[in-house]
């Protein structure tokens, strides 16, 4: 048996070092508090180990990992070989957010989870219709924001959306729910650069994980190169699949923030962490995940 003390501000930084250290087999024996430190005791069977591995290259085949990433990563444990190959991070609101990503993505879903998250801490958000395409989209979002008594705008106008009512100074975070758009057409890729640049805003990509690997990494690739900077994949609950989401990680440099694991908008958003990201990859066989509506 392997066994390992391992030093931290906090339960939480602990956990996560025995985790990234020992991989998610690893058995917690004792953790103390020392003046401001937590010492975590954590260990490890080898011959576990050697199981998690097996499951790891099993989970990387049935989840249709590129095989590129499958074969350089067959050897590490999963949230060693994550951590290493993407980017991981948390949304910022400084900026106006830009919601983006093909037609039934879950924009309007992830613009209101993030919206109530943030009226829950006591935050007001302005909402911002930008989608002329899609019927009702307008009256969806201005009856969210009634609920939550967040400010509304409607950005549309008779042929494109309009930014002139959001290039005034504000304080309140700004969520922006873009018309679903072609990554390969032009004309809509020229669109989202437009109306991000015109914001001077932060464009998220929001793409349904459960994708064809393929497709997913061009749609990555061409919304990455429309200014998107960041992926939230969503559908979690309706993929049992996520190689698409990986491959769309892997073809751009899009910082993975944060997972839409259900159909509800009262159960958020889940945090994107190597640790998050490997638990889902290796449960592919678990029957009881959880299935909501879309």
């Amino acid at each position: 048996m392997k066994i390992k003390l391992i030093r931290a501000a906090s339960m939480r930084q602990a956990l996560a070092e025995a985790h990234r250290l020992m991989g998610p087999d690893a058995l917690i024996l004792g953790n103390r508090k020392i003046d401001d430190i937590i010492e975590l005791t954590v260990a490890i069977d080898p011959e576990q180990t050697k199981d998690t591995g097996e499951a790891w290259r099993n989970a990387l085949a049935f989840h249709r990992v590129p095989r590129r990433l499958a074969a350089r990563w067959a050897d590490q444990s999963p949230d060693t070989a994550l951590a290493a190959s993407f980017r991981f991070g948390s949304i910022g609101f400084d900026r106006p957010l830009l919601l983006a990503g093909p037609p039934g993505a879950g924009k309007t879903l992830t613009t209101a989870k993030l919206a109530t998250r943030l009226v829950r801490d006591g935050i007001k958000p302005t909402l911002v219709n930008a989608d002329r395409n899609r019927a009702g989209a307008s009256a969806q979002l201005a009856a969210l924001s009634r609920v939550l008594r967040a400010e509304f705008v409607d950005a549309t106008v008779a042929r494109k959306p309009s930014t002139r009512k959001l290039r005034r100074p504000s304080r309140r975070p700004v969520l922006i729910d873009l018309p679903g758009m072609n990554p390969f057409c032009d004309d809509d890729m020229a669109l989202l650069r437009h109306m991000t640049d015109a914001v001077s805003g932060s464009a998220v990509l929001i793409l349904p994980a459960g994708l064809d690997p393929a497709e997913s990494g061009e749609i990555a690739e061409r919304f990455h190169g429309a200014g998107a900077t960041a992926l939230i994949p969503s559908k979690l609950d309706l993929s049992r699949r996520l190689g698409g989401m990986v491959a769309a990680a892997d073809a751009a440099p899009l910082t993975l923030l944060e997972a839409g694991i259900s159909g509800r908008v009262a159960d958020g958003l889940e945090s994107l962490t190597p640790c998050f990201l490997a638990a889902r990859l290796l449960e592919r066989q678990q029957k009881d995940i959880p299935s909501h509506a879309a």
